[in-house]
């Protein structure tokens, strides 16, 4: 049977740099947290340096039903690949190319692909429609932690530790040098992401989480 495959390709900038970016990709508890709306459960079945095996349980974008699957995630130089293979048997394939632009900011260029069969070319607008929205979605509940994170980190924040000088209660330094956000994954977690349970989401509808000032 001939294939075709649907494409999508989205792009928007960001005022922080690319590893920021990248983090959040590899911090997982935040799917059921930040993005509560859209996933109901996520478990980390591996991961190591850069990859990672997950199990998620997500909305199908557009449509009011849940879904669940694993995906695949690791990096190749400053492009990071995903393939989701969901309940359905269709494979997604994304690719989230990142670019630092001048003053701390970046680009952030996201592809989705799916191979299907040759006859399902006309549910291309669907499948468009469909990840444009849920990219959409996502990039607003991501945007202000990616930002409050940069600026947190502007100011000395460590995971696990806090910020030095607020935790000595000492005045703030005048002149504080900023050294190059280092993206180090597997990111680290206290939380039973990993464990066989997993990770649900808190709350089926709440107020948002409070990432912005």
């Amino acid at each position: 049977m001939k294939s075709c495959t649907l494409t999508l390709k989205c792009e928007k900038e960001m005022d922080c740099p690319k590893e920021v970016v990248m983090w959040n990709y590899y911090d997982h508890e935040h799917l059921v947290g930040t993005h509560f709306k859209l996933y109901y459960k996520a478990r980390v079945l591996a991961e190591r340096d850069d990859w990672a095996l997950v199990y998620r349980e997500p909305k199908i974008p557009g449509i009011p039903i849940s879904n669940s699957g694993l995906a695949l995630q690791y990096m190749e130089g400053d492009v990071m690949k995903t393939f989701h293979k969901d309940w359905l048997g269709f494979l997604l394939e994304m690719e989230v190319h990142f670019k630092d632009l001048p003053n701390d900011r970046s680009l952030i260029t996201v592809i989705y692909k799916m191979n299907v069969p040759q006859f399902y070319k006309i549910f291309e607008p669907i499948f468009k429609w469909a990840f444009r929205n849920w990219f959409e979605a996502a990039w607003i509940e991501d945007e202000p932690m990616r930002l409050r994170r940069w600026k947190v980190y502007k100011l000395g924040f460590k995971d696990f530790y806090g910020i030095d000088y607020i935790n000595k209660r000492l005045p703030k330094s005048e002149k504080t040098e900023v050294p190059k956000y280092k993206f180090n994954p597997p990111i680290a977690s206290f939380s039973t992401i990993n464990k066989t349970e997993g990770m649900e989401r808190p709350f089926s509808k709440s107020f948002e989480l409070g990432y912005n000032d």
